[in-house]
């Protein structure tokens, strides 16, 4: 957006505006004479083949159902069920941005200790090349991915980023340089994993072995009980294949050790019949019916009782006791226990640890390094429903395939699949001559002393600005409000200049700006005038001052009266008791 206000055309009365309205009528006459002409011309729809990519402008953030962010690039893709599959492709360092694993309010050496972890697990995924198409999911299947709302949504989201910017680049990698598997969860309950105990599969890594974690005991999920009564437990058990043929339940017991992730879950019945479940299958089954058998009940408050539990069991780490009227879980620890625990890295960053530290403690010695070959761009595939919106806070490039459909499209462009290919429609009045009403006044003109309010309206998606000149001409401020939709638009002046200082008294011309897609810029200004400001009299600064001096002189007599009836109750007091004694 240039800093001038407004154009020669626009100061000549709004010549422009006038010649969007003779567009517009021509264009109404081609329709009438040749049919399909005019709707050829708007370019507001298309049908292509994919994949559809938006990718908006340096610095802009896209939008997508208006209600999700993300930076960068989108590209969709035919999705599984029918839907779509949204890839968002960006930087390594704003994807590690944009990981939802850890409060951003927590100590900032945890954090950096977690942007390493996330930036590293991300570069492991993509290595696998497990996805088509794209390089890692957004979910705890991989880690939570929820784009710019992350840093942009949370009121302590800066802090993320200033974490994610601090270790820019940093990953640990093994001896060939090769990034490591960088396990993290959220509570160990006082002791991790080695991998192989919890992920045979993978087996064992010199960086994931067990170690003992006073410092996870800051977490709320350090230790953690359930309390089930005898006929909750009952009913419990009674949806279960297995479990079913042993109620009523007269006894359960853990057989293995509360860290033993092989223990299992001895049930027995009346009748003397027993059944063994997996500690950690007894978890899922309770965790999944509980919740739907007593919606009230489960999952259960936390310890500090300030929220329920994540889940009715959240690890397979637990006791069971049965008495006469309950069968109680006493548990430890939230999630798979290999690698870094969250709060155990908050405990060490509160008792000053640093982020090299915690990793070294959590990684077997491992600290960050810059890799060389850490990729610069990374694809996280979300899934999608078969027709969304998007759009941007910025101009956006659309492309369908080798297609160039816009430079720099404007507002939020819906995009519906249809089959293979794919319908894009462009946003209300995206074909027609930009036209932005002259700017009115509609509060503050009366007594313009601290602020005026100025509307005008667009006739389609125009990025927006608010420009003011002063008496001579020059430019005092110009505003970038971004994109806006079609529509009224009202802004606020607050008298100052592009250093926030109040402008000096006189007439201004104050104006709103649109520039659209193509370039093109409308908008007239109107004239307003900044009074002169009255300065107190030297006479009213003086009886000023002589009614603070007198209130101050007379809250100071109040006081006294005050403390001498105070003292007075107090010996009248006094005399009421010896009285009594006497």
């Amino acid at each position: 957006m240039p800093d001038r206000p407004s154009r020669s055309r626009r100061d000549a009365g709004g010549s422009a505006a006038a010649a969007g309205l003779a567009a517009l009528a021509c264009a109404a006459v081609l329709a009438v004479l040749l049919p399909g002409a005019a709707a050829a011309d708007e370019h507001t729809e298309w049908r292509v083949d994919g994949p559809v990519r938006f990718e908006v402008a340096e610095g802009g953030r896209l939008e997508v159902d208006r209600d999700r962010r993300y930076l960068d690039t989108l590209e969709l893709r035919p999705g599984g069920g029918g839907g779509t599959l949204l890839i968002n492709e960006l930087g390594m360092d704003d994807y590690v941005a944009g990981i939802a694993e850890m409060p951003a309010s927590w100590p900032m050496e945890a954090l950096k200790a977690q942007a390493v972890a996330a930036r590293t697990y991300g570069w492991y995924v993509l290595r696998t090349s497990r996805y088509p198409g794209y390089d890692i999911c957004p979910t705890v299947a991989c880690q939570v991915f929820r784009g710019a709302e992350v840093v942009l949504g949370s009121e302590h989201g800066d802090r993320w980023r200033e974490a994610v910017d601090a270790t820019a680049g940093e990953v640990l990698v093994d001896p060939d340089g090769a990034p490591v598997l960088a396990r993290y969860y959220s509570t160990s309950g006082g002791r991790t994993y080695a991998n192989e105990e919890v992920f045979p599969s993978t087996g064992a890594h010199d960086h994931l072995v067990s170690i003992e974690d006073p410092y996870d005991a800051v977490s709320p999920l350090h230790r953690w009980t359930v309390r089930f009564t005898r006929e909750e437990f009952d009913t419990l058990a009674a949806r279960g294949q297995r479990l079913s043929t042993v109620v009523p339940v007269t006894d359960a017991e853990r057989v293995g050790e509360v860290d033993d992730p092989r223990a299992t879950i001895r049930v027995t019945g009346a009748d003397g019949t027993s059944v063994e479940i997996r500690a950690g299958e007894f978890r899922d089954f309770v965790s999944r019916v509980a919740p739907d058998s007593f919606p009230d009940r489960f999952p259960p408050l936390r310890e500090d009782g300030l929220r329920p539990l994540p889940s009715t069991v959240p690890t397979a780490r637990y006791d069971v006791e049965v008495t006469e009227d309950e069968v109680i879980l006493h548990g430890q620890g939230w999630g798979h226990g290999v690698g870094m625990g969250q709060y155990g890295a908050k405990g060490r960053a509160e008792d000053g640890a640093s982020y090299l530290d915690i990793l070294a403690a959590y990684y077997n010695g491992l600290t960050p390094t810059v890799a060389d070959d850490l990729p610069d761009r990374i694809r996280v595939g979300i899934s999608a429903p078969a027709e969304l919106t998007v759009g941007a806070d910025a101009s956006v490039q659309v492309t369908a395939g080798d297609e160039m459909i816009e430079e720099a499209a404007l507002g939020a462009w819906t995009v519906a699949r249809d089959g293979e290919s794919w319908r894009l429609v462009a946003p209300d009045g995206h074909g027609q001559p930009l036209a932005v009403s002259a700017t009115t006044v509609t509060e503050g003109l009366a007594q313009l002393t601290d602020a005026v309010t100025v509307e005008a309206e667009v006739n389609k998606p125009v990025h927006l600005a608010l420009a003011v000149t002063d008496p001579g001409g020059a430019t005092v401020l110009t505003r970038d409000l971004g994109v806006v939709e079609a529509g009224r638009h009202t802004v606020v002046w607050r008298l100052n200049d592009a250093e926030g200082s109040l402008v000096d008294p006189g007439r201004y011309r104050i104006g709103l700006i649109g520039e659209d897609h193509a370039g093109d810029e409308d908008g007239t200004p109107v004239e307003v005038t900044v009074p002169e400001r009255e300065e107190p009299s030297a006479t009213e600064d003086a009886e000023s001052a002589d009614r603070s001096a007198s209130g101050s002189a007379g809250r100071d007599v109040v006081r006294v009266v005050a403390v001498a009836v105070g003292l007075l109750a107090l010996a009248a007091a006094g005399l009421l008791v010896i009285r009594r004694l006497r």
